[in-house]
């Protein structure tokens, strides 16, 4: 009895509610439209088949092992389009680091070297991190000893086939029971509930595991949307100081006053578990997790980062090479205020087949700097939407407005000094 009393109150706070009914259309709304590839959707195309080695579609073992490397590196503030295209060209130049079989005799050194040749061959002008080393130069200690003791794992306890943890175990915390490493001598590290969700999405989607119920994958753009929409109610608190050990990291006074909510594994966790069960209630009703996971992720990571109340403002470094903690974020009376925004704006919101029901405003920069979901302030509709008749032309039906032939967005002009929320696609790692 006191063990279950513990467990639960482990998950009791910030998520103080659900809007069900609403999220019940929210889901259903983007699902269909990813679905259907409606509007903005419907040139996109999902970074693990933009970046995907063909030859392995053949083999279901070593195409397992392609995924689970991809879905490692998806932590901290890393955008999957980038990560997934550095793990691609890493595969082409070094296929035997994907062999876990090769790579569980391995030295991080190795590994190392390795990234940081892909690093300096894509990036050439900067853009690898401060480590050099590209998608791998966040805590990249940790990704490489994380690579070979996840190889071992996979082939001492797995029998190097990822299929087999999913064997007798179609269901998704049993299936993650098994490789949590915090309950489990065969778990993986660097994989918890979100990677997992994440990776098991692909293997469904490449049929090497059956299709079964699967959460939402809890990302900060889910954090995001599920914040804007009200579809979740949390207990928010001030921004505040923090107490970080690095004084680099220590937060500008302007930003303590902000609401904000801390997001740790516990909240997502708890999320994920709503997500799940909401899931299996609607099943016949809603469209499948797939859908609606790259509905909303591709509806944060296109539309909302080009909306202007979206933009923060950085502090500058001294040596002008990193990038500076968030130092403002706009205000609701910039955006009511015509003369604030960009001259070339566009209104991406017009392209929302959600819009109605958005009610805040949550960027990109707090929370890769401090893991928090700060509020910005209320969803502000562009005040020329309704007077200038050019922006008639732009309709929710227009696809790849706000894209370019290869995929990434057009930036609008912003005012100096300014960050455009070029949001990372999946950054919750624990």
């Amino acid at each position: 009895m006191k063990k279950a009393s513990k467990t639960k109150q482990r998950f009791k706070a910030p998520l103080l509610g659900v809007n069900e009914k609403l999220a019940f259309k929210f889901f259903k709304t983007l699902g269909v439209w990813w679905q259907e590839k409606r509007g903005f959707y419907a040139d996109l195309i999902p970074p693990q088949r933009r970046w995907f080695p063909e030859e392995l579609r053949s083999d279901p073992q070593k195409l397992g092992w392609w995924f689970f490397c991809v879905a490692i590196p998806m932590r901290g503030g890393i955008n999957s389009d980038d990560a997934f295209r550095f793990v691609y060209e890493l595969y082409r130049d070094r296929p035997d680091l994907f062999n876990p079989y090769v790579a569980m005799y391995m030295e991080p050194e190795e590994i190392a070297g390795a990234t940081e040749k892909v690093a300096m061959r894509i990036h050439p002008g900067g853009s690898q991190g401060e480590k050099q080393k590209g998608t791998f130069s966040y805590q990249s200690y940790q990704h490489e000893r994380i690579w070979i003791h996840n190889a071992k794992v996979l082939v001492e306890h797995w029998g190097a086939d990822l299929r087999n943890v999913f064997e007798g175990a179609l269901d998704f915390e049993k299936a993650f029971a098994k490789i949590d490493h915090k309950r489990s001598k065969k778990g993986f590290r660097g994989m918890r509930r979100k990677i997992f969700s994440l990776m098991t999405t692909w293997l469904i989607e490449f049929g090497l595991v059956p299709d079964f119920q699967l959460p939402l994958i809890i990302d900060f753009h889910a954090m995001r949307l599920l914040l804007m929409h009200e579809i979740i109610q949390v207990e928010f608190s001030e921004l505040g100081p923090g107490k970080p050990r690095d004084p680099l990291r220590i937060r500008p006074e302007s930003m303590w006053k902000h609401a904000a909510v801390h997001i740790s594994e516990p909240f997502v966790d708890q999320v994920i578990f709503w997500t799940l069960a909401f899931l299996k209630k609607y099943k016949r009703l809603l469209p499948c997790q797939y859908d609606i996971a790259h509905g909303k992720w591709f509806l944060s990571r296109v539309l909302c980062p080009d909306y202007y109340g979206n933009r923060s403002f950085e502090q500058k470094h001294e040596d002008g090479k990193r990038r500076g903690l968030t130092e403002r974020l706009v205000s609701d009376e910039e955006l009511l205020e015509i003369e604030t925004w960009p001259v070339s704006y566009r209104d991406p919101c017009r392209l929302c087949p959600v819009e109605e029901s958005c009610k805040a405003r949550f960027p990109q920069g707090p929370y890769f700097d401090w893991g928090a979901m700060v509020r910005a302030g209320d969803h502000i509709t562009y005040p020329l939407r309704k007077v200038e008749p050019h922006f008639r032309i732009i309709t929710r039906d227009m696809p790849g407005t706000f894209l370019k032939s290869s995929g990434d967005r057009v930036s609008n002009s912003v005012p100096k000094n300014s960050v455009e929320d070029k949001t990372p696609q999946l950054t919750l790692g624990f």
